[in-house]
């Protein structure tokens, strides 16, 4: 017999197994299954008895209350009006601003320009001056930034702080608040770690029962669908939390996590008051949120209440020096930006407070219209919520000075910079948005400051060739002394090489100035050196710091001037799971963004050398770290020398110096999760294999779930050729359908000597074996 032929001979011999008939029945299946899920969750007697009815369902979600979530316009200019002197004092803040950076950027501009050999009277020179000037304005405005955030967290002199805007003594909270967390294929043990440590800490708190938890899923990944539903009922089972937190993966990723938030404010928002957005790596203290609930409840004009979350609990050497440079140096940028912005402050869409009622009636988000770059859904949600917020005449406010929350940074370069690639896309998208009638002068600036983050790098790249264009021109073309029109004497080019240094230094002064102000509030009013490692600790730390961020800032410029290109280009981000996890060094990555820009930055160097040597001299801090970007980037995912700095103590943080407990135990929860849980390195054909897994998973399906086309065929499909032949969607259909997967269950149960090798089977639970189940 041919080859054909006995392949032919094994599969009509095996295909009687698959016949629906030939199965037990679905209410023998669900039986089974009962009896396995109970005996998991530790239910036994009368209980067991009222649980075990036909189906058993674990209800992971509570009834709807379903409201409308439409875009809108508010019916009123301002329905909460501020105080008169309240204005007041937010536009002369403002004004003082604008007027001492204006003021700085326009001497060291006609100081720039006195350097140049013709004081800027060449068409290329002006060109130069005015690029200069913007980049200047806009390092200006965070100096002054930080000058103001220094001088708020030294006196303490704040009659505007929001956290003084609620009683000593307040009431017993009244409110009901839902905490939000949408998730998109994140590290399944990551996120319920967090979120076990943080409803730990709420149940401190006194706000168990004043607080629900909804963890809404786009994940697309079959296994990390699979951990998801396994770790969530891990977690009602051991904090008795059913009822209280709530697990929901949405059919249709329409809009992404807008879309996520959105579909749940429709859905199940009325049920609340307060909702506090939480990241997949968001980690926050119950008394941290408590005490925004109670400035939100003092504060009914109060729309959103933004904190200023602290990175922590990451290993590699960028991550700690991300840490270590945010922990510093944030209390006093978010004083600084609270002093400057008030009430009409952003919102950072995540670790804050919003308030349901006006979020959900007036900051739904319509597409913006059109095919171009900057069209279709709004990608960086946030910032757009708190100014329709702020339109509606809600307040948005920085709780800059309230601690217990927590996130964690990108575990390295590439990282951070392929989360910089979505926000990219998304805060120019407010170019388009720039002009939405209603808005607040004070959110429109803020649109434009976001969009400077992004766009300053390609106004600095621009600098650089024009400079090095000025440059040319001065090596190759012949010198007119003497101009068409007569003169009294000739133009001589000028040379002050002197000045230039001093320019210099004095703008190198303002980029490390704040830092060094940042730490003297650590010190004097913060948690003081010894937290930091002690005084050598932090003195080393800030000066690794500052040279770490100088070798870092030439290749974000050439990332960032990438990434502007591209949206402006129409080429869209690709929407994907961060990948949170220390260790895995980016080699990949880190060659495919700066492979070529090194080639270039050497080029460019060696043709400033041809110019003139001195040339080279100047271009060394930017064309240096170019040259070695790809190591450098690579090297940032590096944990043994994020071990070595911790052990020289360097990069420490209080964070890590005294870990506040909500850090703890989700550090302890990460690694029970790696020893005991289920949801660990699971995969989708676990669900066939393992009868635990299989009836938690029947009990969270819908029976409605549409059906697959052709089960029969990718039953046997999988059967005969293991489970690494179905796709990761044929995966996910398979787990979509409970009739289908329950019938390729059964069929491995009863027969694994006929499947193929690939199917492994594992331990079965001890009260469930295979021959029960065709009982």
């Amino acid at each position: 017999m041919s080859a054909g032929s006995q392949d032919t001979g094994k599969i009509a011999q095996q295909e009687h197994l698959l016949p629906e008939e030939a199965m037990p029945t679905q209410r023998t299946l669900a039986d089974s299954a009962a009896r396995i899920v109970m005996h998991w969750f530790g239910v036994a007697g009368a209980e067991a008895a009222r649980i075990a009815r036909w189906p058993l369902k674990l209800e992971a979600m509570p009834a709807l209350r379903r409201t409308s979530m439409a875009p809108r316009r508010p019916e009123s200019a301002s329905e909460w009006p501020r105080r008169p002197g309240d204005r007041l004092s937010a536009w002369l803040r403002r004004l003082l601003l604008v007027g001492l950076a204006a003021a700085q950027t326009v001497y060291a501009s006609f100081f720039f320009v006195g350097l140049m050999p013709h004081q800027g009277e060449q068409g290329l020179e002006l060109v130069v001056a005015l690029l200069f000037a913007a980049l200047f304005f806009w390092v200006s405005i965070g100096f002054w930034t930080a000058i103001a955030g220094t001088w708020i967290c030294l006196t303490r002199l704040d009659r505007f702080a929001i956290s003084r805007r609620a009683p000593t003594d307040p009431p017993p909270i009244s409110t009901r608040t839902a905490l939000v967390m949408p998730i998109y294929n994140e590290p399944v043990d990551r996120v319920f770690a967090g979120l076990r440590a943080t409803l730990r800490s709420i149940d401190e708190a006194g706000l168990g029962g004043r607080v629900h938890c909804y963890v809404l899923s786009d994940s697309t990944d079959p296994d990390i669908q699979l951990a998801e539903e396994l770790a969530w009922a891990e977690l009602i089972r051991d904090l008795n939390a059913a009822g209280r937190v709530h697990y929901r993966r949405r059919r249709h990723h329409i809009n992404r996590k807008t879309g996520n938030i959105a579909d749940f404010c429709r859905r199940w928002g009325a049920r609340y008051d307060h909702m506090m957005v939480l990241d997949a790596d968001s980690v926050m203290e119950g008394r941290c949120l408590r005490r925004l609930i109670e400035i939100m409840e003092a504060n009914p004009q109060v729309g959103i209440l933004q904190t200023a979350p602290v990175p922590a609990g990451r290993q590699s050497i960028f991550a700690r020096v991300q840490q270590f440079a945010s922990r510093l140096y944030a209390p006093v940028f978010s004083a600084g930006l609270h002093y400057w912005q008030l009430g009409e402050a952003q919102y950072w869409g995540h670790n804050a407070l919003v308030r349901l009622a006006p979020f959900i009636r007036y900051c739904g988000l319509s597409r913006i219209p059109g095919r171009g770059p900057l069209s279709g859904a709004i990608l960086s949600h946030d910032f757009v919520e708190a100014a329709l917020m702020r339109r509606a005449g809600w307040q948005v406010w920085i709780a800059y000075d309230i601690d217990g929350s927590y996130e964690e940074p990108p575990s390295n370069f590439i990282e951070e910079l392929i989360r910089d690639r979505r926000w990219c896309e998304g805060n120019l998208q407010h170019l388009r948005l720039f002009n939405t009638p209603g808005l607040h002068p004070a959110h429109r600036a803020g649109f434009l400051v976001g969009v400077m983050a992004y766009l300053s790098a390609p106004l600095w790249f621009l600098f650089l060739f024009a400079t090095t264009g000025q440059l040319t021109i001065e090596a190759f073309a012949s010198p007119q002394y003497f101009p068409e029109h007569r003169v009294l004497f000739p133009d001589w080019p000028i040379w002050r090489p002197e000045l230039a240094v001093s320019l210099l230094a004095s703008t190198i002064a303002l980029l490390i100035a704040p830092k060094i102000l940042a730490a003297i509030v650590a010190v004097t009013r913060g948690p003081g050196a010894r937290a930091f490692g002690g005084w050598l600790g932090l003195s080393a730390s800030l000066l690794m710091e500052i040279l770490v961020s100088s070798l870092l800032a030439p290749l974000r410029m050439v990332a960032h001037t990438v990434f502007v290109i591209a949206v402006l280009l129409g080429i869209r981000t690709q929407w994907g799971g961060q990948a949170r996890a220390d260790g895995a060094v980016p080699w990949e990555g880190a060659l495919r963004l700066f492979a070529l820009p090194s080639l270039i930055a050497i080029a460019w160097g060696s043709y400033l050398w041809y110019l003139d040597p001195a040339y080279l001299w100047w271009s060394i801090p930017v064309l240096g770290p170019l040259v070695i970007a790809v190591p450098l980037a690579a090297a940032s995912a590096s944990r043994s020398a994020g071990r070595a700095t911790r052990q020289a103590h360097c990069f420490v943080t209080p964070e890590e110096s005294r870990p506040p407990a909500v850090l703890r135990w989700t550090a302890e929860a990460l690694e029970r999760h790696t020893e005991h849980s289920l949801a660990a390195g699971i995969h989708a054909r676990d669900a066939v294999l393992d009868p635990r897994i299989w009836a938690l998973h029947r009990a969270m399906t819908r029976d409605d779930e549409e059906a697959m086309r052709n089960p029969g065929r990718t039953i046997q499909h999988a059967f005969d050729n293991g489970p690494d032949a179905l796709s990761s969607m044929q995966w996910r259909r398979l787990l979509a359908d409970n009739r289908a997967l329950s019938r390729l269950y059964w069929l491995l149960q009863m027969q694994p000597e006929l499947a193929h090798p690939g199917w492994a089977l594992t331990e079965q639970a001890p009260d469930a074996p295979a021959a029960r189940l065709a009982a």
